[in-house]
């Protein structure tokens, strides 16, 4: 019965010494505690790897465990765990020793000999480590002139040092390979509302053209290929990003297992020789200064330059507006629906507004006096919000000014307007500067297309839905129509600005 119990502890004591080993490893590096600290949430960590971590922290720094906040105040030296990492690893090393033969022992010693390295040119064992060349030397090469001056370190002295710094690697590597997954994670799901939403919008087109004719099912097949083309451009954009993403994740990742491996390397020297070979140049080409010293290494980013790009898909007017705009290029087959508002009358002798608000124009003149007076209007409606569309009637005017004016301010840069002036042609005004326009179009009315969400106005030939212009604006103020008759021009221009109405009668579709 003794014998069977000593074969049943004996097969536990490898489960023993895994449990035991456990508790004394970083959840980082996954290697003994070095200089381990403990956070406010109680969980320890190597000091060089919650230092990584911190380093690759973008935002609030959070424990690698529990995701609890933390800051660098935080961080609590643990000598009890720091004795305990040595206790426990002395304990192990002790029953190791105890549950292997002498002979074993003999051997294991004999074989650790045998695989020291040894100097190729003086044929002595590589005892130290050059920190100056950062490679393994022996004692005549340090006496020699080729290191002269230089800081020598023992193997293990040098191989611990040099893990210490491996582990800061690995522990801003950890923090940015999560950051990585989780744009990626991120960019996938915008990815998904796009394809959702072109779905979606492919629905509602459908739907829509189902009320026309034969010609309405051509445009449907036609501002479908544009919904496609405006996907696959969104998609293919973001897909673009998601692979770069993706490659700085998988290369860091292939990083982070090379370092973790060269961690599990036992001897001092065979560690040092591939920290030589590999390790030094790899972490030397992260940093951010090859000269920083030891207390102040800074590793260079990949995550920073980096962003995920939101969904984009819009169609425009024919996503807002889709049958007025398709009803243009018909000529009448479906009802319009352009919204109506009314102008603000503001008192100028100059200046006739119509009753009902929806024309404006200069006043008659006897003399030529103030010939250079130009006043305009705004509408009493203001806009912040959704997309609008209006169609403003200018006829043969050889001079007007129609567009949007942000808030009450009167400065020049909170106005966007598109001008025909007499003497100059098409003239786009934005923040104040002057864009001539190339366009042979001369068009009898203009459309107007407000773009809150996205701040951004367009200008349409309204007799063709041709675009003439499109700008973005940054203010958060509300938008208002401004509408300018223009010029006297001596009678010439003395024809009415009109905001177009279209009633909207169901019965008589």
């Amino acid at each position: 019965m003794k014998q069977g119990v000593g074969r049943t502890q004996l097969r536990k004591e490898p489960k023993m010494h895994s449990a035991l080993s456990l508790q004394i490893k970083c959840s980082v590096c996954w290697s003994d505690f070095t200089d381990p600290v403990t956070l406010s949430c109680e969980h320890s960590f190597c000091r060089k790897c919650i230092t990584g971590h911190m380093q690759a922290s973008l935002g609030p720094k959070a424990c690698p465990e529990c995701q609890s906040p933390y800051d660098e105040e935080d961080l609590k030296s643990s000598r009890l765990l720091r004795n305990m990492t040595s206790t426990v690893r002395e304990h192990l090393v002790e029953l190791k020793m105890e549950s292997t033969p002498k002979e074993g022992k003999a051997s294991l010693k004999l074989s650790e000999m045998e695989g020291r390295l040894m100097c190729s040119e003086h044929d002595e064992k590589l005892k130290l480590f050059c920190e100056t060349d950062q490679k393994l030397v022996c004692v005549i090469c340090r006496d020699g002139d080729k290191h002269k001056g230089h800081v020598f370190k023992p193997v293990k002295e040098a191989a611990q040092i040099n893990k210490g710094e491996l582990k800061t690697v690995l522990g801003f590597l950890a923090k940015e390979n999560g950051q990585l997954d989780y744009m990626i994670q991120q960019q996938t799901t915008e990815i998904t509302k796009t394809e959702d939403k072109s779905k979606t919008l492919s629905t509602r087109i459908s739907a829509q053209f189902e009320e026309m004719h034969q010609f309405l099912r051509q445009k449907e097949d036609a501002v479908k290929k544009q919904l496609e083309k405006e996907e696959k451009k969104v998609t293919e954009f973001m897909q673009n990003n998601q692979s770069v993403i993706n490659r700085r994740f998988m290369e860091n990742k292939e990083k982070e297992i090379i370092l973790q491996s060269a961690l599990e390397i036992e001897q001092p020297d065979h560690f040092l020789q591939w920290w030589n070979e590999k390790g030094f140049p790899m972490t030397k080409n992260m940093k951010q200064k090859a000269d920083m010293t030891p207390s102040n290494i800074k590793y260079m980013s990949r995550v920073k330059d980096l962003t995920v790009l939101p969904n984009s898909l819009f169609l425009g007017p024919h996503e807002t507006h889709l049958q007025f705009f398709v009803w243009k290029e018909m000529l009448g087959s479906v009802k319009p629906v352009p919204e109506s508002l009314t102008l603000k009358n503001p008192g100028q002798s100059y200046l006739k507004v119509s009753p009902g608000g929806a024309r404006i124009r200069q006043a008659d003149r006897t003399t030529g006096l103030y010939k250079d007076f130009n006043p305009g209007t705004v509408s009493e409606e203001n806009f912040q919000t959704g997309q609008h569309y209006w169609e403003i009637e200018v006829r043969e005017k050889p001079d007007w000014t129609v567009g949007v004016k942000m808030g009450a301010a009167k400065s020049a840069e909170s106005e966007i307007l598109l001008h025909l002036k007499h003497s100059k042609g098409y003239v786009l005004t934005c923040d104040g500067k002057d864009t001539t326009l190339n366009t042979q179009d001369k068009p009898q009315k203009i459309g107007l297309y407000l773009d809150c969400e996205r701040k951004q106005v367009s200008f349409y030939n309204a007799d063709n839905m041709s675009r003439l212009a499109q700008i973005n604006y940054s203010s958060k103020k509300p938008c208002c129509l401004t509408l300018v008759p223009g010029l006297y021009l001596d009678g010439r221009n003395s024809d009415p600005l009109t905001v177009c109405s279209y009633e909207f009668n169901a019965d008589k579709r």
